[in-house]
């Protein structure tokens, strides 16, 4: 199997006015992190493209991994680690919602298909 990029895409919906405390959380206690992983950050979205201090932002963070055994080598790093867990429940209060998604591109969605 050659090569495929994964992304891993977070979107964060922050309260009223707490984006960009959320923002920085983020890019200095979890990135940090995620880098030690394997993950590559791709870019950062801001909508609406301004700072909104009585109605929420959305926050899309974008990382990419460079295989399918890169996804699972990051993942079962992450998913046991304590400080992990504990930096998404003490940025809780700062979020109306978050999810997480993993995606490809649709060139390699065929080769995926058959890991």
């Amino acid at each position: 199997m050659t090569n495929t990029s994964i992304y891993v895409v977070d979107e964060l919906v922050a309260r009223p006015g707490q984006a960009r405390a959320l923002l920085s959380a983020y890019m200095e206690r979890y990135a940090p992190g995620a880098r030690s992983r394997g993950m590559v950050l791709e870019r950062v979205l801001v909508s609406p493209p301004m700072w909104l201090e009585d109605q929420s932002n959305t926050l899309t963070i974008s990382w990419t991994l460079p295989s399918v055994p890169a996804w699972w080598q990051m993942s079962m790093q992450a998913r046991p680690d304590p400080a992990v867990a504990a930096w998404w429940s003490e940025v809780d209060e700062m979020v109306v919602s978050r999810k997480r998604q993993f995606m490809s591109a649709f060139a390699d969605v065929e080769v995926l298909s058959y890991v």
